[in-house]
């Protein structure tokens, strides 16, 4: 299974699948990250990927900046670790 790591709050999670996205996964590890609409819509949960890719199951509106992506409603792409700028 994946890790998740959130390189500025030193915070490594492994993702089961249980969460419907990194944002959840975040939260359940006290992490207060922004975000506004959770669909995908406002970009407000916007951050930076350092490595490892994502994908969008159930897609999204709102268009993230090259080389990030939006935590509200995105989740690790295979069996990568993923590190954010976060």
């Amino acid at each position: 299974m994946p890790k998740i790591i959130f390189k500025k709050s030193g915070v490594e999670a492994e993702w089961t699948g249980d969460d419907e996205s990194i944002l959840e996964l975040a939260e359940a590890n006290d992490l207060d990250l922004d975000y506004g609409c959770r669909m995908g819509n406002c970009t407000a949960c916007q951050q930076t990927i350092l490595s490892g890719e994502v994908e969008y199951p159930n897609g999204h509106t709102g268009e993230p900046e090259p080389g990030n992506a939006l935590l509200c409603c995105c989740m690790p792409k295979g069996d990568s670790d993923v590190e954010v700028d976060a």
